[in-house]
């Protein structure tokens, strides 16, 4: 994404102590105590919930203790807020952490653009004086590499990268002419001389999201204006003549294969989407919009959007709701939890596959620059540094 937005907060993560050394049975019914006392605080939080959302039925307490509600409205205090206790980011998911320069050898600032890997991540390197440079960070060698110079004419925007492992792929936004113009470029990740693939103008040249799949580049355009064409489309990246992906519908990319019928991204449009729809089989995943939502903006499995009491989240069929004070200010981005299961808070993030919430303390918290969810947030370290959040490297839920 272009924009550097600082995260939100109410963060959320439970913390179990063991019972110290002792009697073994004296530890066992410790330990059977704090259980009960534990079901008695989560059943009257419930209670609770349930004096302060009138209209809302079907409630169900599961064994790990999250409210599931299937109907509306969303409680105005719900049980993750009352239970929730944020962890710092360092101490929950350490292996996910590390500091790196803010500058490479030549002085040019780094902007982090996504993960490649659990120890790599994708750089973009411009100066004012300078062309632009693509590099790559590898968190466990602690040193850079260049992949490709970018030689970008002032008439041109800064580029916006996407990558799939293997190679990474561009497009820039200008004029020729007085008509807008669109450059996809492409480079192996492995370093080469940066290729153009395709120019696209005037109607064709609004890219909203970009990905590669393999031989190929794809993108959606932006959401319909005059005379533009939008919906989702795909170039070999040997290049060609683009082709438009027929979906029978306006779709734009959200991650690769996964799209929407409303325009993904960190945005304040409060249209809501209704509809997941797999790229590559055509499949569609219908999403349940509860009433009074806006925004809402769906991967396969989880949603964000914001209603009367501020962001929240849900299952793509609506239950599990939980709020959460999400990305944004003065009220909460629309954006689809990254990875499917990360959304990015105030001052931390939260993961929906544990119920648990990193707490960022740092200056500038920022979202890695790229069209789709970027897996990457950083913030200013010590003077020269970030430090860096990279998403891929989160162990999966045990």
């Amino acid at each position: 994404m272009r924009t550097e937005n600082e995260l939100a907060g109410a963060l959320r993560a439970a913390a179990e102590h063991a019972p110290g050394e002792g009697d073994l049975l004296a530890g066992v019914a410790a330990r059977r105590r704090r259980r009960t006392r534990r079901r008695v605080r989560m059943l009257a939080a419930a209670a609770a919930v349930v004096v302060l959302s009138v209209g809302v039925r079907g409630i169900v307490l599961s064994g790990d203790g999250e409210v599931d509600m299937a109907t509306t409205p969303r409680p105005a205090v719900t049980l993750d807020r009352l239970l929730s206790k944020p962890v710092p980011v360092e101490k929950l998911w350490p292996e996910a952490v590390f500091t790196m320069p803010d500058k490479n050898a030549d002085g040019m600032r780094y902007h982090p653009i996504t993960s490649i890997s659990a120890t790599e991540v994708l750089l973009l390197a411009k100066s004012p004086e300078k062309p632009g440079r693509i590099e790559v960070y590898d968190s466990a060698a602690k040193r850079s590499r260049v992949v490709a110079d970018i030689s970008m004419p002032r008439t041109f925007t800064a580029p916006t990268l996407t990558t799939d492992g293997k190679n990474v792929a561009w497009h820039s936004y200008g004029t020729s002419n007085g008509q807008p113009m669109r450059e996809i470029w492409t480079v192996p990740l492995t370093g080469g001389k940066a290729r153009p693939v395709t120019t696209l103008y005037g109607d064709q040249a609004g890219i909203s999201a970009i990905a590669i799949d393999g031989d190929q580049i794809i993108w959606s355009g932006w959401a319909s204006r005059a005379g533009q064409l939008p919906g989702t489309w795909r170039i070999p990246l040997a290049g060609g003549a683009p082709e438009r992906i027929p979906t029978g519908e306006e779709l734009y990319l959200v991650t690769w294969p996964w799209a929407s019928n409303a325009l993904p991204g960190a945005s304040n449009d409060d249209r809501n989407q209704t509809k997941v729809v797999d790229l590559r089989s055509g499949s569609t995943i219908d999403v349940t919009v509860r009433p009074g939502t806006k925004g809402l903006r769906c991967g396969p499995r989880w949603c964000f959007g914001r209603d009367g009491t501020g962001g929240f989240l849900q299952r793509i069929d609506g239950s599990m709701t939980r709020g959460l004070d999400g990305f944004g200010d003065p009220k909460p981005i629309s954006m689809p939890p990254i990875l499917d299961r990360f959304v990015a808070l105030k001052n931390g993030v939260y993961d929906t596959e544990t119920g648990r919430s990193a707490a960022i303390s740092g200056r500038g918290i920022s979202l890695g620059m790229l069209a789709q969810p970027s897996t990457v947030i950083y913030w200013a370290g010590k003077p020269g540094t970030y430090r860096v959040l990279n998403l891929a490297a989160v162990p999966p839920a045990q």
